[in-house]
Formats: structure tokens, C-alpha cells, sequence
């Protein structure tokens, strides 16, 4: 038998991916989810898995490129579910291209979702945790940040 939780938890990147897979895992304890990431239908089905494996979620259409967006996400989980008690940073771009045919504005956006998505989701969780003295964060990274790929 799983332990039933009330943890509070918001994930990025949730849609789909590992993000997706994490939803799940909190769901089967009961956790109450905040699920952020941009694609509103992969948000939607990933709510329907956790409400079906016993938790709750709150669809958050976030780009977690945008401070801003991320900060309102984190006050929403709060005013629903309560003290976020773990943030899992999971948001990630790539483009599998050559470097020699990427564009600037793809650099760009890749490093704004991989890693100021990062910084935006550890500030708004730390904004909450740091003054309760209580709260985990998770940073996912990449296989590709260990091993390169041809490109």
C-alpha cells in the first residue's frame, strides 16, 4: 500500500517526459500538483493521470522563461493547495540541429527555458521555503549535459 500525502508539489515541464512521469509518481501518494509547462493539452491529459492515480492537479499554462509567469504559477499552487513544499525545476528546449545552421534566436531560447527556468523556479520556491525553513528542490538535468550527441 502507497502512503497517502497532502504534499504540495509543483512541477515544470510537466506535459510530458519525465515531468509527465514525476506528476504521476506524486499523484500515486496523493500529492496535490501544480503542473506548469506551455502546451495546454499535454497539461490537460497529465491532470487526468494524476486525478486517476489519486492526486490532485492544477493546470498552470507557464513559460517558465518569463520570472513573472512563474511567480504568479507559485502564488496560484499557494492560494489552492497551500505551502509548496517541493519544486521540481524539469522545463527544458532543445534543437537537434547543427550548430553551424542554429540561429541566435534559438540559442536564445533554449537557454532561457533550460536554464533561467531554473533560476525562476528556485527564486519563486526559495521566495516560499526559506522563510518556513522547510521545502526541497529538484533540479533535472539532462543526459546531453554528459554526453554529446552528433550535431
Amino acid at each position: 500500500m502507497v502512503k497517502q500525502t497532502s504534499r504540495v508539489v509543483v512541477i515544470s515541464g510537466a506535459s510530458a517526459g519525465i515531468g509527465r512521469a514525476a506528476a504521476r509518481l506524486f499523484a500515486r501518494e496523493g500529492a496535490k500538483i501544480g503542473l506548469l509547462a506551455r502546451g495546454l493539452d499535454g497539461l490537460e491529459a497529465a491532470k487526468q493521470e494524476v486525478e486517476k492515480l489519486g492526486g490532485s492537479a492544477l493546470v498552470l499554462p507557464t513559460d517558465v522563461a518569463n520570472a513573472d509567469q512563474v511567480e504568479a504559477a507559485a502564488v496560484n499552487v499557494e492560494q489552492q493547495f497551500g505551502p509548496i513544499e517541493v519544486w521540481v525545476n524539469n522545463a527544458m528546449a532543445s534543437v537537434f540541429s547543427p550548430v553551424k545552421q542554429m540561429t541566435a534566436e534559438e540559442f536564445r531560447r533554449v537557454t532561457e527555458v533550460t536554464y533561467l527556468g531554473c533560476v525562476h523556479g528556485t527564486l519563486a520556491a526559495l521566495k516560499r521555503m526559506l522563510p518556513r525553513d522547510s521545502g526541497v528542490i529538484v533540479q533535472v538535468g539532462s543526459a546531453l549535459a554528459y554526453r554529446g550527441i552528433p550535431l
